[in-house]
């Protein structure tokens, strides 16, 4: 018993400490609204940003384009921000560089047609779907809108096969 108590303690006392240690306002995490441009669509977008030190960042966000034109898109991203302007106001503009993976998927449903002089006529439906890898190229602020909102307005480029420009309002939260 008493070594099952200690080994309790012997994993429970280091993560205490850790937790002291890990300054959790350096993570955001929100969402908002996205624009496509070759994809011509509006989405949704929800992501993660967690601030190493003062001029670099890392983040990962999931973007859903709505369904148009019986296409579907998503977009994981994985990007690095660079901080190359900050004030002490709440304000800083960044450079973003990273990989995203989008995901297309396009479902056609079948349809029947009748016809007095040939009958009915049914078309199969159609369904495909591809992925594709990408390189971000963007740039964005950040906008302390009181100390646990923040407003992050954000210009990306996806250069991939079927590159396109991606704008994005994203309220974000601070831990």
């Amino acid at each position: 018993m008493k070594k099952s108590a200690f080994l309790v303690l012997a994993i429970i006392l280091p993560l205490f400490g850790f937790s002291q240690s890990f300054d959790t306002s350096n993570l955001r995490v929100g969402g908002g609204l996205v624009y496509g441009t070759d994809i011509d669509n509006v989405g949704i977008d929800i992501n993660g940003v967690y601030q190493f030190n003062e001029q670099w960042e890392g983040g990962i966000a999931f973007t859903h384009f709505f369904e148009k034109n019986y296409a579907n898109w998503n977009v994981l991203d994985f990007d690095g921000h660079y901080i190359f302007y900050s004030d002490n106001s709440g304000l800083n503009v960044y450079g973003a560089a990273g990989l995203s993976v989008t995901f297309a998927k396009i479902d056609i449903p079948g349809t029947t047609y009748t016809d007095p002089n040939f009958g009915t006529i049914t078309t199969p439906g159609v369904t495909a779907s591809d992925s594709n890898l990408g390189l971000n190229i963007g740039a964005g602020v950040n906008y302390a809108l009181t100390d646990q909102l923040n407003l992050a307005p954000e210009l990306k480029v996806t250069i991939a096969n079927g590159s396109y420009v991606r704008m994005c309002v994203n309220l974000q939260y601070r831990f």
